[in-house]
């Protein structure tokens, strides 16, 4: 799963630059600082040897705050940015939540 968390954060990394929003300050530094927390996370998760959970939890909070960002700090009207941080957010959430909560509740069953 960290390899996901690291493409995912070399995706936040790179988009600005490839869906042309980079000229956005707020919105460049948004995708930067996430995509950096992200590949932090993932590299510290690769090479952990105590398989502690903690860097899930920072990935799920990066998640949430990529959501949150173009509505928080008002650039929605750039429909790329917007999207980009959307679904990079909600695609590391369902990562975080799969390796934080595994499997399925019992009344499910």
């Amino acid at each position: 799963m960290y390899l996901l968390v690291g493409l995912l954060g070399l995706m936040s990394i790179v988009s600005p630059y490839l869906f042309g929003y980079s000229e956005d300050a707020i919105a460049l530094w948004t995708s930067l600082g996430l995509g950096a927390v992200l590949v932090v996370a993932s590299i510290l998760e690769g090479i952990a040897a105590d398989k502690e959970r903690w860097e899930y939890w920072v990935v799920g909070v990066a998640g949430v705050g990529a959501v949150l960002a173009p509505f928080v700090l008002g650039f929605s009207a750039l429909t790329a940015a917007l999207w980009t941080l959307v679904i990079i957010g909600v695609v590391t959430i369902l990562t975080a939540w799969m390796k934080l909560f595994p499997g399925r509740p019992h009344y499910f069953r």
